[in-house]
Formats: C-alpha cells, sequence, structure tokens
C-alpha cells in the first residue's frame, strides 16, 4: 500500500501541511507589515513637519430613547 495513506502516517502528513501552511501565511504577513513600516516612514520624511495632519478626535453623546412602557 501506499505509505503516505497509512493510518500512522497520514496523522504526520497532515501535521506537516498544516505547520507549512502556517509558517508560509506568518512570514507573508511579516513582509507586508514590513514594507508597509517602510512606506508609511517614507510618507513621513517627505513631508515637512508642518503639513503633517494632526490626530483629532471628537467625542459625542446619543441622548438615550425613552422607556417603553413593558406589558405585563
Amino acid at each position: 500500500m501506499n505509505v503516505v495513506l497509512d493510518a500512522g502516517v497520514a496523522i504526520y502528513v497532515a501535521t506537516a501541511v498544516t505547520l507549512s501552511v502556517w509558517i508560509a501565511l506568518f512570514i507573508y504577513l511579516w513582509r507586508i507589515d514590513a514594507q508597509a513600516r517602510e512606506l508609511k516612514r517614507r510618507i513621513e520624511q517627505d513631508q515637512p513637519q508642518e503639513q503633517r495632519p494632526t490626530p483629532t478626535a471628537t467625542i459625542t453623546r446619543v441622548r438615550e430613547a425613552p422607556q417603553e412602557p413593558v406589558e405585563k
């Protein structure tokens, strides 16, 4: 029979494939993060300090709706 399809070996093959996929995904995301950091650094270097947007936040309070009567 095929050695890869043997019940004792199949779990190791499945684990190796799963681990390979996770490692590849981790490396891919790590590279994207490094490229994004490099792009952000370049953009910040090219923009003069006075043109950089100042982060702002607004806080608003939402009025609560009047409570409806509860039927008993």
